[in-house]
This record gives structure tokens, C-alpha cells and sequence, in this order.
């Protein structure tokens, strides 16, 4: 019997604590992909930390680097670049991108600091902080699609929402919202035509490709369907979306010709943030950007729409917390069976 979180739980200050602890101790820690630092000496800060570490290339090995300065806790670096040397703005304190002081100017009395250096763990080009993950995505049928080889990072994407984070992993778990709240994606995928895989760190959901691409449930979706079938007409697709959960909050997903890596993060008990990273295939994003604008305007199209249902589930729930009230329906075996997986895991996790 699958135990469903308490509906305080997506209110509690006390249980976001707890969660919170849970994201610090037992979470992964993504960091961002190498694709980011793809040259010796490039870095890029780490939003998922807070900008608390930068990731940097050195050459034989990716590393974290603290991005505070020893001295007075000054920020050091914003967004990325290309560095030997970090240099502190506020009193010019000096260090090397593997964190050794180089200089204290001003400074009159002998100082033994560093930048905190740790290792990070590499998943498929992924970097984490705490560890890699155990997923065979050749087990799953899908190591040939989720492959970064000969692609390229384009940007990140920052939203902030004003639900619990629990709430947004419900909704990318299941497909039985597809139907009703998503006119665009449920023509480009077939949502009945899924297949899923399951793991201690991880759930996969693979989703057919839609029937009719010609029939489209939006303008938006009118357009990057036309798109696929323009690129695609000589090789018939099997999926059109595949999604990748990474306990407890890493998001990979495969559509045609695109790689998205999302991250989502809580910041009080009612509200969260996700970033989102778009990587695209080199040599076809040389040829054909425009390719890559429609799509990324039919996944915001869904982002929106999935926002929509999150606040419903979060409007109902807040109903209920403030009558005191608890209630659980049933969980669709095979259309919502992320969320039951899910569940299990905060159970264990929490418990």
C-alpha cells in the first residue's frame, strides 16, 4: 500500500526543513554538464548552489571551486567565462581557479587561506556533487537518445513557482494530465503509449510519438511538428518524448534533436524554482537554428500549461490544510505509476 504524503506537507515550514535536509544529505547534488566548461580554465557558477560553487575545467578533471573569498565573504564570479586566476572585486584578494592565494594586496600580516576544491562525479557527462547515480540507461533501451556526444550547450531557463516542489515532480511523473491540459503535446506524443522503467534512483518514462503529426492541438505545436516531420521524413521516429526522473528532483528529457536537463529546487514550503538547460546537436543547430526556436517554444507552451495544473492541485490542497481536512484518491496503475514510485521513495526517505 502506497502511503501518500500528509496534506500539511506541502504547507509545513517544518516538513520544508526536513526536506530540505533530505536535498542536502541525500540527493545527488547536480552541478550542471561538462558541455558548460568545455575548454581547459572555462567555469560556470552553479545556480542549483546558490551561486555558493563554480564548476571549473581543469584540464584533466572538472572541480568545484568555492565562489565565496575567505576574507569577507564576498561573491567571487557570476555566470561563466574563461579564468586562470579569480580575483576578489571587493579588496582584490587573488587565488588560482584551483583555489591557492596568490595575492593579498594591502594585507600586512601573513595569511593561510584557499578556496574549498572538491572532486565532482561524472553520469553521462553530468557532474554531481555527493555522487553519480546508479542508471543503466542501456538496461532501459534508451542510452542511443539521452547522448551527448557532438552536442553543444545553448542556455538555462530559471522559473519560479508558487507551489510545493512535490506537487511539480506529481505532474512530470504522470500522463494522465496529458490529455486534458496539454492540446499541444498529447498530437505530438501518444500518451496511452508508454513504457516505463523503474530504479532505486530513478523512473523513465518513454512515450510514443503522436499518430498524426499533420493533426496539431496549437499554433505552436503546428509548427514544431512540421519542423520534425521536415527533419525526420526519411527516418520514422518510436518516441516522441522521453523522461528521465532522477531522485529526488533531476529532470532529463530526449524530444527529437533535443537534450533537456531541468532541476527542480523548493525555496519555502509553497514555492520552487526550476532551472532548465537546453543542449542541441552541433552540426544541426549550425544548419538549422530555427529548428531549435520551435521547439523551444512548444516546451514553454507545456511549461505553462503544466503550471496551470500544479496550482490546481495546490489551491485544493490548501483548501483542504486550512479545513483540516485529509484526502487521497486512488493512483491510475499504469498512467500515473511514477507518482506511486515517488511516493515510495519519500516514504523511505522520510519516514
Amino acid at each position: 500500500m502506497t502511503k501518500r504524503p500528509k496534506i500539511s506537507s506541502y504547507f509545513s515550514d517544518n516538513q520544508y526543513k526536513l526536506e530540505k535536509k533530505l536535498f542536502q544529505e541525500e540527493a545527488l547534488g547536480y552541478l550542471g554538464h561538462k558541455l558548460m566548461v568545455s575548454n581547459q580554465n572555462d567555469y560556470q557558477v552553479c545556480s542549483h548552489t546558490h551561486d555558493r560553487y563554480t564548476i571549473f575545467n581543469h584540464g584533466s578533471e572538472i572541480n568545484l571551486v568555492s565562489n565565496i573569498c575567505p576574507h569577507r565573504q564576498a561573491k567571487l564570479l557570476t555566470g561563466s567565462g574563461n579564468k586562470k586566476n579569480i580575483s576578489c572585486k571587493l579588496h582584490c584578494w587573488t587565488f588560482s581557479n584551483k583555489g591557492e592565494l596568490k595575492g593579498t594586496p594591502h594585507f600586512k600580516e601573513d595569511v593561510d587561506v584557499k578556496l574549498e576544491l572538491l572532486p565532482t562525479y561524472e553520469w553521462n557527462g553530468l557532474l554531481f556533487k555527493n555522487r553519480a547515480p546508479v542508471c543503466d540507461l542501456k538496461e532501459s533501451g534508451v542510452d542511443k537518445l539521452i547522448n551527448f556526444d557532438n552536442y553543444i550547450y545553448d542556455s538555462t531557463e530559471s522559473e519560479e513557482y508558487n507551489f510545493n516542489w512535490k506537487t511539480f515532480v506529481e505532474i512530470y511523473l504522470e500522463n494522465y494530465h496529458v490529455f486534458s491540459m496539454h492540446p499541444g503535446l498529447k498530437h505530438f506524443v501518444s500518451p496511452s503509449d508508454l513504457e516505463w522503467s523503474f530504479g532505486n534512483d530513478f523512473s523513465i518514462q518513454k512515450v510514443g510519438i503522436g499518430k498524426d503529426l499533420n493533426r496539431s492541438g496549437s499554433e505552436i505545436y503546428k509548427n514544431w511538428q512540421k519542423a520534425v516531420q521536415d527533419e525526420h521524413k526519411d527516418i520514422p521516429l518510436r518516441y516522441g518524448a522521453i523522461w528521465v526522473f532522477m531522485y529526488p528532483n533531476i529532470m532529463i528529457e530526449w524530444y527529437p534533436n533535443i537534450l533537456v536537463i531541468s532541476t527542480i529546487h523548493p525555496t519555502s514550503a509553497q514555492t520552487c524554482i526550476n532551472h532548465v538547460e537546453f543542449y542541441y546537436p552541433k552540426d544541426l543547430y549550425e544548419k538549422n537554428p530555427d529548428y531549435f526556436t520551435k521547439e523551444k517554444a512548444a516546451y514553454m507552451e507545456t511549461a505553462v500549461e503544466d503550471n496551470e495544473a500544479c496550482l490546481l492541485l495546490q489551491e485544493g490542497r490548501r483548501s483542504l490544510y486550512l479545513n483540516g481536512d485529509e484526502m487521497h484518491g486512488p493512483i491510475e496503475p499504469f498512467l500515473e505509476a511514477g507518482v506511486k514510485h515517488f511516493y515510495d521513495y519519500l516514504d523511505e526517505k522520510l519516514s
